[in-house]
């Protein structure tokens, strides 16, 4: 597996080298939002027909409430992390708005939760404090980081005409299926021991969407 170093090395190699070709050589900077968050892009041109891209994107989430519908209810804290770092490759048959592209992403994905009993339970006539029931945790995550990429999109931030132009894309990361890892204490310690469970029920969910926005400028 290739680490988050030699990752880094690789992307700073690729700019510096997208930064050094031909002067000739047109490229452009930019900012996107979508399913992997928000973030930026570099773009330098290889070909009429040809772009290499640099793009990164972050997300971050949590939420934290109260399920009432079961008994006792139930107090939870989910956390969600993402980041998504590109290496790619755009290529544009006829020259103009409509591009195939393909690459390689450093996507972490990581989710943390945890829940616990917010109210006494009373089973047989016993009432159990929620610090006796106990309390889950659970992480959702995936084994490989480094993962390839295929999807197509509209517009081309190299172009003639305006310097600023629109881009959209959509397409898919190859992830694997998630990992799903649980722990408990207490009395509702044993649901933990359903985590395979879980994760057979994520093993579907193989490739990560991703749906991009963005608005680019052309600095040369």
């Amino acid at each position: 597996m290739i680490s988050k170093t030699k990752l880094y090395t690789a992307i700073s190699t690729l700019i510096f080298l997208m930064t050094f070709t031909a002067v000739q050589a047109q490229m452009s900077i930019g900012l996107k939002a979508g399913s992997t968050g928000i973030g930026g892009e570099f773009t330098k041109s290889i070909t009429e027909k040809l772009n290499a891209r640099v793009s990164g994107s972050f997300f971050s989430y949590s939420q934290d409430g109260v399920y009432a519908d079961d008994d006792p209810s139930i107090a939870y804290d989910v956390q969600g992390d993402m980041t998504s770092i590109g290496l790619l490759v755009d290529y544009f048959p006829t020259k103009r708005w409509l591009k195939v592209s393909a690459g390689v992403y450093y996507h972490d994905f990581i989710v943390d939760g945890g829940a616990v009993p917010n109210e006494s339970y009373t089973l047989d006539d016993k009432t159990f404090q929620p610090e006796k029931l106990g309390s889950l945790t659970g992480t959702v995550d995936y084994d490989s980081k480094i993962v390839p990429y295929a999807g197509i999109g509209l517009g081309n931030p190299l172009a003639p005409g305006s310097r600023v132009k629109v881009n959209f894309e959509i397409g898919a990361m190859y992830t694997n299926s998630p990992n799903v890892t649980m722990e408990g204490e207490g009395m509702i310690a044993p649901t933990a021991n359903q985590d395979q469970d879980f994760e057979n029920g994520l093993s579907d969910f193989q490739f990560y969407p991703v749906i991009n926005l963005g608005v680019s400028f052309r600095i040369q």
